[in-house]
């Protein structure tokens, strides 16, 4: 069971650390498309890692 709970913190860390890559490739490519930063669809993806370090938070202080 520990094994496991190591396999899935591990898959939600390179989850996000991807997510976060991928956040900050948009913001340069909106940046360049739309000269700015942030767009609705930008704020979006905010709010989606916003909430997924919420639940990385709540996963390493449940334990």
């Amino acid at each position: 069971m520990i094994q496991a709970d190591t396999a899935v913190k591990t898959a939600l860390i390179i989850m996000y650390t991807i997510g976060v890559i991928c956040l900050i490739g948009v913001f340069f490519l909106l940046n360049k498309i739309n000269h700015q930063w942030f767009t609705k669809f930008s704020i979006g993806l905010i709010a989606i890692a916003l909430v997924m370090s919420v639940v990385l938070i709540n996963l390493f202080n449940l334990n």
